[in-house]
């Protein structure tokens, strides 16, 4: 109950600073986008015909391919500009807390400081599970009923995204609770998404390099951090229905999360204030 109170804060914390509002707003803007983008022409009780954004399609076949097209970009969309969007907005919900007079008020309750920041955590991951899930739910939902074709994959993506989220946001308590700046820890984060492409195609930077050291480093570095862009392919393959090769890099980068939120909690177990 009281890890609940901690998160229930939080979730007012967001919404008396509109960042929920904001999430929530785009969500339905995109949700009203697929209600007035998606027509159906419907001759003697019949679906003659599918438009989705101005693609026609006139038989089953098409009409999935299309709708599948249609929901791999939406996940891709929301992994890509939804996680920038997400980290962004709740960048700040670490360091403010521990600002001085803020953080003796949370550490005079009734509480362990692994609560607290435990709390705080999954306050955030909650705020964007929610607009997520709603965001994926309810267009999963419009484009089913409209075409008659219930696509399951799709709603894996809402649980890929929350996941990649809770991974980087440990990474940002981290940083948040060592700086206590919310800008250090969301540029650092940003320039792990930025280098998860280069880090997954190594192989073709080691020519460039001038000795093993630099090539030990990045593959070090490639299987520590969290591996972002194979986490977006992951979630496109559960969009599309496709085989699953390989969970590494959902493994791996979950224990990466797992760790350093730990490490995170101990330095603020002994921190002081």
């Amino acid at each position: 109950m009281k890890l609940i109170a901690i998160i229930q804060i939080t979730f007012r914390e967001s919404f008396a600073k509109k960042t929920f509002m904001a999430f929530f707003g785009i969500s339905t803007i995109v949700c009203l986008l697929f209600i007035f983008a998606l027509n159906l022409d419907i001759v003697d009780g019949v679906k003659s015909s599918v438009s989705l954004f101005g693609h026609e399609t006139q038989n089953l076949l098409d009409i999935k391919k299309v709708l599948i097209g249609i929901e791999s970009g939406v996940a891709v969309l929301l992994f890509t500009g939804g996680l920038f969007m997400s980290l962004f907005a709740t960048s700040g919900l670490i360091p403010s807390f521990l600002q001085m007079g803020t953080v003796e008020l949370w550490l005079s309750k009734p509480l362990s400081r692994w609560q607290i920041l435990l709390g705080r955590y999954l306050g955030a991951v909650a705020i964007v599970a929610f607009n997520v899930f709603y965001l994926v739910i309810f267009s999963w939902l419009i484009l089913s009923l409209k075409t008659g074709i219930w696509h399951w994959g799709f709603l894996l993506s809402a649980v890929m995204i929350v996941i990649t989220y809770a991974i980087l946001f440990a990474l940002m308590t981290f940083l948040g609770i060592v700086t206590r700046s919310a800008a250090f820890s969301l540029m650092i984060t940003y320039a792990i998404l930025f280098f998860s492409p280069l880090l997954l195609e190594r192989d073709k930077i080691y020519a460039l390099l001038s000795g093993k050291f630099y090539g030990i480093l990045l593959d070090g570095l490639y299987y520590i951090l969290p591996k972002t862009t194979e986490l977006g392919n992951l979630t496109r393959l559960l969009v599309h229905g496709s085989e699953i090769q390989s969970w590494m890099s959902l493994w791996s980068s979950m224990i990466f999360g797992f760790s350093i939120f730990i490490i995170s909690s101990i330095i603020f177990s002994k921190k002081n204030f």
